[in-house]
């Protein structure tokens, strides 16, 4: 997908503005190096794009893949670039990737989640760089197994802990609409007590990002879970300029 193309496409759409959070894991296990991109590169473009579309807001962003032995470099890379926002993902479970070899078949379901839910604690416990918590279930969306959600009945003593350090230090919750598409004949399921567990404990801030990875799914699904979080208790959806919140009224 071309950075210009999804300007382009946006504007289509009638959507104001797009940030451009490409992936960067600092340490990937085996060849995921190769999906990390360049940000001096990717900056470079933008400010291209922002000459050439100025009526459309352009910001820089990074998802930034976060492993408990390498938050140093992750700091390092966080404040080496000039970035409108931060998302900070967690994609490896003890340094292996969960998407390849045998990890889930090694574990339950509930071995395999809550490994993931402690590896993301420990994260973002001890790393504050970042302004948003990605995908906060990315761990179900390529499972084989039955069970597709991170519900607050099953794991909520796990991931009460992330939501208090997320609520206590100003960080929002990303909706990943990528996540909640079917996948082998499932559909993972974002269970709505999170989020108003999230709100409970004083959480301010919802996010909403597509990950969409081609033009297609640019907003993909938007209004639908804009609604769903309405429900839930927040009255705005937030992302961030410079590193600062913006929060956007929900109608």
């Amino acid at each position: 997908m071309s950075m210009e193309g999804a300007v382009k496409r946006s504007i289509n759409l009638g959507i104001k503005g797009l940030a451009f959070t490409d992936h960067f894991d600092v340490d990937a296990p085996g060849d995921n190096n190769r999906f990390n991109f360049d940000p001096h590169e990717q900056q470079s473009r933008i400010d291209e794009l922002r000459l050439r579309f100025p009526s459309s807001e352009i910001l820089k962003g990074i998802e930034l893949g976060l492993q408990a032995g390498s938050l140093d470099k992750a700091d390092t890379l966080a404040g080496s670039h000039n970035f409108d926002t931060i998302i900070a993902s967690i994609h490896f479970v003890d340094g292996e990737d969960p998407y390849h070899g045998d990890f889930y078949s090694r574990n339950t379901p509930k071995e395999a989640y809550k490994k993931y839910i402690l590896n993301m604690y420990e994260c973002v416990s001890n790393f504050g760089n970042f302004d948003i918590l990605g995908h906060f279930d990315y761990i179900v969306r390529y499972s084989p197994y039955k069970e597709k959600s991170l519900s607050m009945k099953e794991y909520g003593d796990e991931l009460d802990s992330v939501l208090r350090v997320l609520a206590s230090g100003g960080k929002a919750l990303e909706i990943n609409t990528n996540t909640y598409r079917e996948r082998g004949g499932r559909t993972p399921v974002l269970d709505k007590s999170v989020l108003i567990r999230f709100r409970e404990l004083g959480g301010e801030f919802i996010s909403m990002g597509s990950d969409a990875h081609d033009l297609e799914r640019i907003g993909e699904n938007f209004e639908s879970f804009t609604a769903f979080v309405k429900h839930c208790g927040f009255g705005y959806i937030t992302h961030f300029k410079g590193r600062k919140n913006v929060c956007l009224k929900i109608e």
